[in-house]
């Protein structure tokens, strides 16, 4: 995580908040994917972003 957020490697968008993230709940837990191109973002930086304000 750089910027205050993490760059999605696909479209180059700056993730901040849960606001940029899609949540897929699943059954042994969540998959995070960029809102902008649907690319899946990595676990930790979506649980991250989660608890950021």
């Amino acid at each position: 995580m750089t910027e205050r957020g993490y760059r999605c490697g696909a479209c180059n968008e700056l993730l901040r908040t849960t606001e940029d993230l899609r949540r897929q709940q699943g059954v042994t837990g969540s998959r995070w994917f960029c809102r902008y191109c649907g690319t899946s973002v990595p676990g930790m930086v979506g649980e991250k972003l989660k608890h950021r304000e």
